[in-house]
């Protein structure tokens, strides 16, 4: 079983803003290099508490992943919350690498190789008014964005995306819009750092089929 409920996800990526893959499109440069953060507020899977806990992950694809093109899947790797034990490593596993079905399932198609999973401290921050998004694993992964604005938006809102044709975290959720401030991540060949790229928020809720 999935877990009934978690919440947060941020992207970052080197693409301009917005990212064209939320829009289901070819990535700027026509690949992308990422960083994808999870913070699970609350859930749990077969009766395991994943509340609490996080996830990172970081990789690399070439064209469009959500036109079925199998030269366009993911390549990636993923850091676990460390503080996570074994009962909740295990499901974490499994749910993120698209083992358990529903959404994480078929977000986990798109995979075509985890080049590993590792286990670090993640510290990550978002405020309730979405100013700002950051998250953490020291000396391997810094993340952080501010939310986009502009002359004529409105300053009591975010820049946000309803009905995104290609969001991470599966249908029906909102996209609020960022700037990347710092990106910096590690792992394999996927390590890179740049800023003003495009990052996104989304909440998310997985509920079993």
């Amino acid at each position: 079983m999935l877990a009934d409920r978690r919440r947060l996800h941020v992207r970052s990526a080197r693409r301009e803003s917005p990212c064209p893959c939320t829009f289901a499109q070819t990535p700027t440069h026509g690949d992308c290099l990422f960083t994808l953060v999870w913070q699970i507020h609350e859930g749990h899977y077969a009766g395991v508490d994943l509340s609490g806990l996080g996830v990172v992950s970081i990789g690399e694809f070439a064209g469009n992943m959500w036109v079925g093109d199998p030269n366009a899947m993911m390549k990636l790797m993923f850091y676990i919350d460390a503080k996570a034990d074994s009962d909740q490593r295990r499901a974490l596993e499994r749910i993120f690498i698209g083992k358990e079905g529903g959404w994480p399932g078929k977000f986990g198609s798109l995979i075509s190789e985890v080049r590993s999973i590792e286990y670090a401290p993640i510290r990550f921050e978002a405020p309730a008014d979405l100013a700002h998004w950051r998250a953490e694993i020291p000396g391997r992964v810094k993340v952080g964005a501010w939310a986009l604005t502009g002359p004529t938006a409105d300053p009591n809102r975010r820049v946000q995306l309803i009905n995104a044709p290609g969001a991470e975290v599966g249908p029906g959720q909102v996209a609020t819009w960022g700037v990347v401030e710092d990106d910096l991540a590690t792992g394999f060949d996927f390590s890179h750092a740049y800023k003003g790229g495009s990052s996104k928020h989304f909440p998310f809720d997985w509920r079993p089929d």
